[in-house]
């Protein structure tokens, strides 16, 4: 099982720093400190941790005075490597990138890693300079699109909503409509009036529905980006009322609140995913519920997309 997590205690930054030094300077024989910098202060830290809570992946983003996202030190374990961690690490920079306003992303990638770079619509700006070493670095730059901050892939978002409307005919009825996909973020919202009980406030039903579709639809979305396939399918949830949905109900995910282990797919096995999904009445926190799914893939005897239907009749 992996997780998203950002170090902060003494004892996750220790993990973090160790794991640095280890990926990116002590292959080289730089000494202990050199993995560090004077900007470490002022960054966002990211890692992806596994079940000991050992350190697999980690990436660190840096706003400069010309408000650009810099990309640095990033690394995955070589014994995770091909699992899409790298990837998950630069989505929850970029991000936090577009969050605090940055136009682009600019990093220096290793030769080695300059393939990755561009699978992510970053490119080349320069020629590889040899100048930090042993290794070579290529300038890279990635310009954020505002637009894309509130919707990306349009596409799939599109499918995605046919796929509910089509085969979860409530969710047309409750008004559920995806308003935010950024590839770390995703969320959904509902039409309050379609969904008032007695008391003028939201039915409890209808919040764990809106959850559990919120919950689904990440981790469909996920498996895109992944170009994987499986039915997703709730097998255990709890949902946590802090307060009545009276306004503006949604429901948000992001891949802070979520663990799995989605490479299980590649080799045809189940998969298992849990997160966290938080629902608002207007812009006040009114609970939070968590949903483990299952992923089956298509030759493991799951009938064609049983999920939704199941995961609502729960």
């Amino acid at each position: 099982m992996f997780k998203i997590v950002t170090p902060r205690t003494e004892q996750e930054l220790e993990r973090y720093y160790d794991f640095r030094y280890r990926m990116l300077r002590e292959p080289w024989h730089a000494p202990r400190g050199s993995e560090r910098d004077a900007y470490d202060g002022n960054a966002c830290h990211r890692m992806i941790v596994d079940s000991d809570d050992d350190p697999v992946a980690i990436g660190r983003l840096y706003l400069t005075p010309d408000n650009d996202g810099q990309i640095r030190y990033m690394a995955v374990s070589p014994d995770f490597r091909n699992r899409g961690l790298g990837a998950l690490i630069l989505m929850a920079l970029e991000s936090l990138a577009r969050q605090e306003g940055a136009k682009r992303l600019v990093c220096r990638a290793r030769e080695e890693a300059v393939s990755f770079y561009a699978q992510h619509d970053f490119v080349r700006q320069g020629d590889l300079s040899d100048e930090r070493g042993p290794i070579r670095h290529q300038q890279m730059v990635k310009p954020l699109d505002p637009l894309s901050d509130v919707v990306r892939h349009p596409e799939w978002c599109t499918e995605l909503q046919q796929r509910w409307q089509e085969q979860i005919p409530i969710s047309d009825k409750m008004g559920v409509q995806i308003s935010q996909f950024t590839g770390y973020h995703f969320e959904v919202c509902a039409n309050l009036n379609a969904n008032l009980n007695p008391r003028h406030t939201m039915f409890a039903g209808s919040i764990f529905s809106l959850a559990t579709l919120a919950g689904w639809g990440m981790v469909w979305l996920l498996m895109k980006e992944r170009q994987l396939s499986a039915d997703i399918v709730l097998a255990d949830s709890h949902i946590r009322y802090r307060r009545p949905v009276a306004e503006r109900p949604r429901a948000s995910v992001s891949l802070d609140n979520l663990s799995g282990e989605l490479d299980r797919l590649e080799n045809g096995r189940r998969a298992r995913v849990t997160l966290d999904v938080e629902f608002f009445s207007g812009d006040d926190k009114a609970g939070v519920f968590t949903g483990t799914y299952v992923l089956l893939p298509s030759d493991d005897g799951a009938t064609a997309q049983p999920a939704p239907q199941l995961a609502l009749l729960r």
